[in-house]
């Protein structure tokens, strides 16, 4: 099937929030490999909602040791640059993680969270804590690929991060799976788990 978020007549409608229908499709694709992927997808900053930031700086100290020494100045970790969040219901004002050089990473850079061993230190934290895994995590680095665009929830597969190697996923010719379901704790931060319920339900109507 083929569905596209220019119609507003094809959109879903799922525990109150829009959502595009290709999340309904089945593709030939399954979850890319850390070892294989090289976190491909944090070769970015990403924008984060200020409330978040200032969550994250007041929980340095349990940040701060999941960091090499010459990443654990909380000053380096956010750019200082403020926007308007236009896609989240929440609204709010975004500001980005830094970005460093890195020549091992694929991209020759990468946000200021990853480690050389490929994972995220806000993550690490959160494990450390005792708390969920995206307790610290960006929401935009939490939900990747799937994401709010123009207040709808989709798939970001036209976005360059996705294209270029970003995508969290790989060819599967073996078999098909719903992008729902392949990205189910993605689309359960989005929708929550009543929405994800009534999403896999609209999914067995079709």
């Amino acid at each position: 099937m083929s569905h596209t978020t220019d119609d507003p007549g094809q959109l879903l409608k799922i525990n109150g929030t829009l959502v595009d229908p290709k999340l309904l499709e089945q593709r030939a694709i399954r979850h890319c490999v850390l070892d294989e992927c090289q976190a491909h997808c944090c070769g970015w900053g990403v924008f984060i909602n200020v409330r978040q930031a200032e969550d994250i700086l007041a929980h340095g100290e349990l940040i701060q040791p999941h960091l090499p020494p010459d990443r654990r100045d909380p000053a380096r970790w956010f750019d200082g640059t403020t926007e308007p969040e236009y896609d989240h219901p929440d609204g709010g004002a975004l500001t980005s993680t830094t970005v460093v050089e890195d020549p091992t990473h694929p991209t020759g850079h990468n946000c200021i969270f990853l480690r050389s061993d490929r994972k995220c230190a806000l993550q690490a934290a959160g494990i450390a804590a005792g708390e969920h895994p995206w307790r610290f995590k960006p929401y935009y680095c939490a939900s990747h690929p799937v994401t709010f665009h123009k207040h709808v929830v989709t798939l970001d597969d036209h976005n360059p991060l996705y294209v270029k190697g970003g995508s969290c996923n790989r060819p599967e010719p073996a078999a098909l799976t719903p992008v729902y379901r392949l990205f189910e704790p993605e689309v359960r931060l989005l929708l929550g788990d009543e929405g994800y319920a009534q999403l896999e339900a609209v999914a067995r109507s079709v």
